[in-house]
């Protein structure tokens, strides 16, 4: 072997080692990544050691993906990547081990959504802006328990604590504990996981929560100035109830109460999870309940008899305002009532209305006493068909509290084509009950008539409506039909000729 020989050897043997040496270093340098910082632990890592409170570091953030690289805390060569949210980020490892001090009473701690709805919001006030909307179950990290402003309902104070979280999604905000499950994490318990339903429009579901949203027909019948008090009442609307999960519809002749579990979305639903209930919006001030599946066609009123969907709008006026005018209004009309019955017996402008009670006599329809608070009775009524007069129930002795209120709304399905006969031992016990004067009547019969009444007995949900008018010194009534939902009686019941009075002089 020649002398180049072993040199070119020895050549080659040093450029092996260099390249070895080279491709060791640079192993070691992928593998030695420069720290960038350290984190603390918000929301534990599953299947890690990376559990909340933990201080771990921080080898690379992406703005893109929305992570971080980090190390785990009893593996010195693991990287993970975690997204943002998952921890707080500090320069200084004696920054993050202090603020990891400060968490740790809190490190464990997780609070879950009692019910659907519940707000994050932006200070601990119930009267701050909504920054994010709890899934029933959802989760969300305590990071704080903090001094916030003390929470009401029905002028009492609800217990509870106000917390500072971090939703999963980094979200942060303030949170009262009323409604809310605090739990502690466990180990090798499973990390808190959201449902990945379909999430509703969130500015959707506040309004639906908002206030109570009245049936369609309330606007109908202020348009028309022809408010019934039975039919435009506080009681009827729907009432969404997201801390009880629990929708209460309440409609003239139904009423119900739809329990979920959770609101998703399908199209323009908002679907209430586990009822046949589902509501759209047509406008930001209405819309439309169905518990039907199907998509109905709904009247102008926006309710019939044996609907299964409705329709109703956020009304801004008050309806105890709205009824106090009415009642007033049918207050006068009772004195008008009073005034005409006057000017009939005696056929002058100057007749007296002082007398409290007023007596009617008829051979077919017995005798009908009114009186000025509002208070009829109705005798000897044997000779007049079945169904003209009101019906009194089995055992009752026909008596109405004085003054008592009407409990319940006129009935709004037609009346039946063929009414029996009263029976005599029925028609000798007098009726007594309320009467109220005010009727809104149709065109085709303000012509003819010159207002009407309704008479309500004892605790009967019903009542029954008749018209009125003064002729030849007599009164006149007819029995009318049913109200509508737009607020005026529009027909007679065909079934009924008119019963004629004579008025009983004192």
């Amino acid at each position: 072997m020649s002398l180049n020989s072993n040199e070119n050897i020895h050549t080659a043997r040093f450029l092996l080692i260099g390249l070895v040496l080279a491709l060791v270093f640079s192993t070691l340098g992928i593998g030695c990544a420069r720290l960038e910082g350290w984190g603390v632990v918000i929301w534990s890592v599953k299947g890690t050691t990376a559990k909340a409170g933990a201080v771990v570091p921080v080898y690379l953030k992406s703005n893109i993906s929305k992570t971080y690289v980090i190390g785990l805390p009893d593996d010195s060569k693991a990287k993970i990547e975690v997204p943002l949210s998952t921890l707080e980020f500090f320069s200084l490892k004696n920054a993050a081990e202090k603020r990891a001090k400060e968490f740790a009473p809190f490190a464990s701690l997780y609070l879950s959504a009692g019910r659907d709805g519940l707000p994050v919001r932006e200070k601990p006030s119930v009267s701050t802006r909504r920054v994010y909307r709890l899934r029933l179950g959802e989760s969300v990290k305590v990071l704080s328990k903090v001094d916030g402003e003390a929470v009401f309902t029905g002028g009492r104070a609800l217990p509870g604590e106000w917390y500072f979280v971090q939703a999963t999604d980094g979200t942060r905000g303030y949170v009262f504990s009323n409604t809310m499950v605090l739990y502690e994490e466990k180990e090798n318990a499973a990390a808190p996981v959201i449902g990945t339903s379909p999430a509703p429009s969130a500015a959707l579901l506040d309004m639906i929560y908002a206030q109570p949203w009245r049936p369609a027909y309330y606007q109908l019948m202020l348009d028309d100035d022809a408010v019934d008090p039975d039919l435009f009442a506080l009681q009827y609307g729907l009432f969404a109830d997201a801390k009880n999960s629990q929708v209460r519809i309440e409609l003239p002749g139904y009423s119900s109460v739809f329990r979920f579990s959770s609101v998703s979305q399908g199209g323009d639903w908002l679907i209430f999870e586990g009822s046949k209930l589902r509501v759209r919006f047509e406008n930001e001030s209405t819309i439309v309940a169905d518990w039907s599946g199907t998509d109905s066609v709904l009247p102008d009123e926006g309710w019939g008899s044996n609907a299964q969907s409705a329709r109703f709008i956020k009304l801004d006026t008050s309806i105890p305002v709205v009824l106090s005018g009415e009642n007033s209004r049918r207050d006068s009309e009772l004195k008008a009532f009073f005034q005409r019955s006057a000017m009939a017996q005696s056929n002058s402008t100057s007749a007296s209305t002082s007398t409290s009670t007023i007596t009617f006599l008829s051979d077919l329809a017995g005798i009908l006493s009114i009186d000025a608070r509002g208070t009829f009775e109705w005798s000897h009524t044997d000779q007049l068909p079945a169904g003209f007069a009101p019906e009194i129930l089995a055992g009752s002795a026909g008596a109405a509290i004085p003054g008592a209120p009407a409990t319940g709304a006129p009935t709004i399905a037609s009346p039946a084509s063929n009414a029996p006969a009263s029976s005599a031992a029925t028609a000798s016990v007098p009726i007594k009950g309320k009467i109220r004067f005010g009727l809104h009547l149709g065109t085709s019969l303000s012509s003819a008539w010159m207002g009407g009444f309704s008479l309500l007995v004892g605790d009967k949900p019903d009542r029954e409506d008749y018209v009125y008018r003064f002729e030849n010194g007599q009164l006149v009534i007819a029995k009318a039909s049913p109200v509508t939902l737009r607020g005026t009686t529009e027909s007679l019941d065909s079934r009924f000729s008119f019963v004629n009075y004579y008025l009983v002089v004192k």
